[in-house]
């Protein structure tokens, strides 16, 4: 009893000591708050607000008031607790079921995000790590290691640290560094994402990171991102390794949660969120869009403006021009500032890697090269280039230049011509034909073609306007 009596005692002192510091703004030891001292503390703006118990001292400087540290939140009824013993077994069941093939990976490289707002950046350097991707930053002495705080080309970090990075900035950063799916909710089913758990979570060579909304699973918070470890398809059930380790545990959630957790807007975009699919393939070398210059009368560049570039940008100006000529279709084309920025950056990604692989390979890429130089195309896009030099002073006399932007309009997606005169799309259909090229050519071209398509299909949707013809936009990143 007297045990009790003093506890009783000390909590009421306690009490009145805290809504008299807050009350007349004295400073107080700041006392940490664990999970079940959550709910106490939200009572503290009830307990203060009966001015009759305190003088009515007005408010000192805010920076004097204590302030109230949390310990972790508890996990909503509806998700269940990766350590608990369902957890484990939901696992077991799972890993019976070959659906946690990539946990391991995943795990052994996991680290919690150092920052409130670096779940994208986290969720990124885990996977990567998981995937073992080439070119990791150095970390600390000789040691490479793709880690959160080292994730800055695409977005300033300070800007990160403030609010975050988006659906669109997260695509842009993870297609810098491997190859991406990129799936928005609203234009994916749910039988559809079920079959990518099952199909990622079956393999250890590709993981999928969600983006959602923490409000939708009854947490606290709205948009966070995820690496998933797993599924139990008994279940239906997702294992999610959440990186705010200081925040909640990683849990299990109902596939259908997850997918629903997807589809509200995000307030900065006006988008539902969705997930990536990312996988890595060490002769596929990622084009890193962050590469490029801002400066001077350079745009600023990211997928989504490349995206935008095919798929509206660049037909319509053609519509609007008219270009009798092929000669004058391939100029508006190539002399585009983010067309001239990814052929620069092409040629750079392609030099950097004849250093990177053996004879045979750099004979491979010279025989490529000279191989452009044989096309019907090449001749014509030369003179284009010839002509340019003529009326600047600007470089236009480089022959790689020229091969380059030959490959280039050898591989870009047809669509970026439908808005030009029928006669000139026959004539580039006949200059694009495959069956003159070399296998090594067609090989190179085919590849850089489809990259290209995935570009367009992942970040831009393109829809006929039927009033003028032209290419309607909708990105499938930020607008």
């Amino acid at each position: 009893a007297q045990m009790f009596l003093k506890q009783v005692s000390q909590t009421l002192i306690r009490t009145n000591f805290l809504s008299l510091s807050v009350a007349t703004g004295f400073k107080v030891p700041i006392r940490k708050f664990t999970r079940n001292h959550v709910s106490k503390s939200r009572l503290l703006p009830i307990m203060t607000s009966n001015s009759s118990q305190v003088p009515p001292i007005p408010l000192q400087n805010k920076e004097t008031v204590s302030q109230i540290y949390f310990e972790g939140r508890p996990l909503p009824d509806n998700l269940i607790n990766f350590s608990s013993s369902t957890g484990k077994e939901l696992f077991k069941q799972a890993l019976n079921e070959g659906y946690a093939e990539g946990y391991f990976n995943l795990s052994s490289c996991f680290s919690h995000q150092m920052e409130p707002a670096f779940c994208g950046l986290s969720s990124l350097s885990i996977v990567l790590n998981a995937l073992q991707v080439k070119g990791a930053p150095v970390w600390k002495g000789p040691w490479r290691w793709w880690f959160d705080e080292l994730l800055n080309c695409c977005t300033p970090i300070d800007e990160v640290k403030e609010k975050g990075i988006n659906f669109s900035q997260f695509a842009c950063l993870a297609k810098c560094h491997c190859d991406v799916i990129v799936k928005r909710a609203d234009r994916t089913s749910k039988e559809e994402f079920i079959s990518d758990l099952k199909e990622v979570c079956s393999r250890s060579d590709v993981y999928m990171i969600i983006s959602f909304s923490r409000a939708a699973l009854k947490q606290t918070g709205d948009g966070h991102y995820s690496p998933i470890g797993a599924y139990n398809s008994d279940k239906n059930m997702a294992l999610v390794l959440d990186t705010a380790r200081f925040k909640y545990p990683s849990y299990f959630a109902s596939a259908d949660l997850l997918y629903n957790s997807m589809l509200p807007l995000d307030k900065e975009t006006g988008l539902s969120r969705g997930y990536f699919l990312l996988s890595y393939n060490p002769s596929h070398k990622a084009i890193s869009l962050c590469k490029l210059s801002s400066e001077g009368n350079n745009p600023v560049v990211n997928w989504t403006a490349l995206g935008k570039a095919f798929c509206k940008d660049i037909p319509e100006r053609l519509l609007s021009e008219k270009p009798n000529t092929l000669e004058e279709a391939a100029k508006m084309i190539l002399t585009d500032q983010l067309i001239m920025s990814l052929q620069h950056v092409l040629r750079t990604d392609i030099e950097n890697f004849k250093d990177e692989i053996s004879e045979s390979g750099e004979r491979d890429v010279n025989t490529l090269l000279n191989d452009v130089k044989m096309i019907a195309l090449y001749p014509i896009i030369q003179s284009v280039f010839q002509k340019m030099q003529q009326n600047t002073s600007l470089d236009y006399s480089n022959e790689k230049q020229v091969i380059f932007a030959t490959l280039f309009l050898l591989s870009v997606p047809s669509m970026l011509f439908k808005s030009l005169e029928p006669e000139l799309v026959k004539q580039l259909e006949f200059y694009r034909d495959r069956g003159d090229m070399s296998p090594t050519l067609r090989n190179e071209v085919e590849r850089l073609s489809e990259e290209m398509k995935e570009l367009v299909m992942n970040f831009c949707i393109c829809e006929t306007d039927k009033k003028s013809g032209t290419n309607a936009f909708c990105c499938n990143g930020s607008n």
